[in-house]
Parts: C-alpha cells; structure tokens; sequence
C-alpha cells in the first residue's frame, strides 16, 4: 500500500490533507460558532446592499484563529447566494514604517481584472451617453480621474488599461501620454484616493447592481506605519475611504485583544465611521469546540459515513459517497466509538484535545491542525493505522 494521508485514512475524494486551505477549499468552515459569526457577518453585508452601501467592520482574534478561512468562506457564501456583492480579497504586504498609502490602495485597486475593469467603464460610457448615468466628472470632481475612468479603462488595449489601472492606485511615472498630455503625474492625496473608489464604486453599482466589498486581510500590519508624517496620511486616507457609503471595507486583524489592534484603527475618527459595535471579535475555542472541531472536520474529510449536515450542500458531489471502506470497519473493529473517534484512538483523542486546550496558544484551529499533521505523520512512519496515547504523548513534549 502507497504511504500517503489519503490512502491510510482513507480521505475523501479531492481531499488530500486535513490542512485544507482557505483558498483551495473556501466550501468548508467548521464549528458551529464559526458558523454562527460568518452568518452574522453575511447579514450584516447583505443588509448594508439593500440601500447600496458596504458593511465597515472589524474584525480580530488571535493569530491563527481561522480569519482568513472566514474571509475565504464569505467570499464563497457571497456568490454560491448570488448575493448583490462584489467581494475582493486583499492580503495586506510588509509595508515599512515609512509606506506610502498606496501601498494598500494599489492592491485595492489591481485586484480588480483588466477585463473586468474594461467591461464596467465601456458599459457606464454607454450609460453615460443615453442619458441614465452621470457623467464620471460629476462623481469624482476631477477631470483627470474622470477622464482616465471613463476613457482609459474602455480602451481595447489591455496594457493600456493596467497603466490607468496602475495610475488610478497612486503609482507614480505611469507613462500616460495615451489618455491624455495634461494628466497628473501622480495621485497622492487622500482625497484623491476617495474620488477613484467614489467613481468605481458608482459604476460598479450603475453597471452590474453591486456594492464592492473589500476583505483586507492581515491588517495588523498597519501597525508597522510608524513613521509620523506616514502615520498621518494614512489615518486621513483611511478616514477617506470609510466615509463612503458605496463601499464596504471589512479589515481582518490577528490581534490577542482591542487593546492590540493597529493604532489606526483605533483612532476616534476612524472608530466613529466603522462604528464602535462592528469591532468584532473572535475568541479561542473551548475545550468542547476545539473537540467539535476537530470531529467534525474528521467526518468531512473521512470516508466514515455522511458528510456532516452543514456541509452536504455545499461540497463537490464526490465527496459525499456515505459507504465506509470495508478495511476502515475492520481497523476499528466496527465499533462506534472507535470509528467517531478515528484516526485517533478515543482516549488519544481525550488526551489530544486536553493537550491543545490546555496549551495557552495553542488551543486555536492552526495549532490543532498543525499537531494533527504531526500525529498523523508519526502515525505513517510507525506503521500504526490509528494515533495512540504513546504519539500524542511525543508530539505534545515536542511542542513543550
């Protein structure tokens, strides 16, 4: 028999680990309070679409805690419900103490596809021109950024509308003799920064009946803008971009407490227009969620009976075969206990949630799957078919 985590634990089809990334398998979310906080956080977003406006929040726990699978799964939740949202994802870089703000913006901004781009500037200019949309210069009260939405994002030549795209997100030395002779050289000012989300978010909205979202991931590192005069331009460009109603920005923060939070988000101006109750936060699991957790993920990804029910909607059809492998019955001698409890040993099971829970950091989901891996691997080189006591003993002083 081939030695791999699928073959000896008999994985489902598709399902190669138990580490299933966010961005591989954005389907799947595990706890029920997992659960109940993305749902709260999807109302939240769909209700804020109704009168056209972007849901702000923020959103913190600890590192590791599952942010970015949440973001991953509402992006998934958005389009499986058909939802009148348009979610991008943006993972936040190492900026230095000194970042320009376009740092962040630029990704805001590229995320969007040239054609994409192309599609909702040449539909808006035909709006535009049968009188049942404003005029970009309207919306956006500059001339040059009206100009490159309105003109340089229709134009059929892709290089030409990632230059606009790269001039819309404050890069500098864009050649943009193309659009226009005239054209600034270089976007800067937080204002500025606000027109160019007012103009797309506008047409967005006039084209395709969608309120752009924006999940910023990773924002804790805002925290590293210490610099004072970068400081200040961030919090006014920030302010900026908070102030419009049109967009949604939800910011995912790995921070232990508020108190930890980015001192930007903390700012009173930035607080009052994300709002003091959309400051959310997500706490470590207990000991009985750690334990559901992990059963739950083991059932979803082992070919040990049906698919868990939250789950059976939404995973590929292939994965919901509900038969036990004969060879798996007879591993665990086909007794309850032992196959819920698979590929652990129950009272391996027992002593591995005890451990985790009682490790102070680790009793998050990464940490879980982290030392899952570990077993199960140690589990494969010692030919054991099932995780005992003796493994989960060894990972556990490993991690000491």
């Amino acid at each position: 028999m081939e030695k791999s985590l699928a073959s000896w634990f008999f994985l489902r089809p598709t399902i190669t680990t138990f580490q299933l990334e966010p961005e591989q398998h954005p389907e799947f979310i595990f706890g029920t309070r997992e659960r109940a906080q993305r749902d709260h956080l999807l109302g939240e977003i769909e209700g804020a679409s109704y009168g056209d406006a972007g849901f702000k929040a923020v959103v913190f726990g600890d590192y590791g805690r599952g942010k970015t699978r949440m973001c991953q799964n509402l992006r998934f939740e958005i389009q499986r419900h058909q939802l009148r949202i348009f979610p991008i994802y943006v993972k936040c870089s190492s900026f230095t103490s000194k970042a320009p703000f376009h740092s962040l913006f630029r990704e805001m901004i590229m995320r969007h596809s040239t054609a994409e781009m192309t599609r909702i500037a040449t539909e808006y200019g035909r709006l535009v021109a049968a009188g049942t949309a404003r005029p970009l210069t309207e919306i956006v009260q500059s001339e040059d950024i009206a100009l490159v939405m309105g003109q340089g994002l229709a134009m059929l030549n892709p290089d030409m509308v990632r230059k606009c795209m790269r001039w819309l997100s404050g890069e500098g030395k864009v050649p943009m003799e193309g659009i226009g002779p005239a054209i600034k050289p270089q976007l800067s000012d937080s204002s500025e920064f606000g027109a160019v989300m007012r103009g797309l978010s506008h047409m967005i909205a006039a084209v395709d009946r969608k309120v752009v979202v924006y999940f910023i991931d990773e924002a804790e590192r805002f925290n590293n803008i210490t610099n004072a005069d970068a400081f200040t331009v961030w919090l006014v460009s920030l302010r900026e971009l908070t102030e419009i109603a049109g967009i949604g920005l939800i910011f995912f923060v790995g921070a232990v407490s508020r108190n930890e939070l980015p001192v930007l988000l903390l700012q009173e101006e930035i607080m009052r227009r994300i709002g003091v109750v959309n400051y959310i936060e997500f706490l470590n699991p207990s000991r009985d969620e750690l334990r559901a957790f992990v059963k739950e993920l083991f059932s979803t990804c082992i070919r040990k009976g049906e698919v868990p029910e939250p789950h059976r909607s939404i995973a590929p059809q292939e994965v919901l075969d509900p038969n036990i492998p004969a060879e798996l019955a007879a591993i665990t001698q086909n007794e309850e206990d032992r196959l819920d409890a698979f590929p652990f040993e129950p009272d391996a099971l027992d002593e591995f949630i005890e451990d985790v829970a009682a490790g102070g950091s680790a009793n998050k989901p990464s940490e879980v799957l982290k030392r899952l891996l570990k077993a199960t691997q140690r589990a494969i080189r010692k030919d054991r078919r099932t995780i005992d006591r003796s493994i989960v003993a060894e990972i556990n002083a490993e991690g000491m």
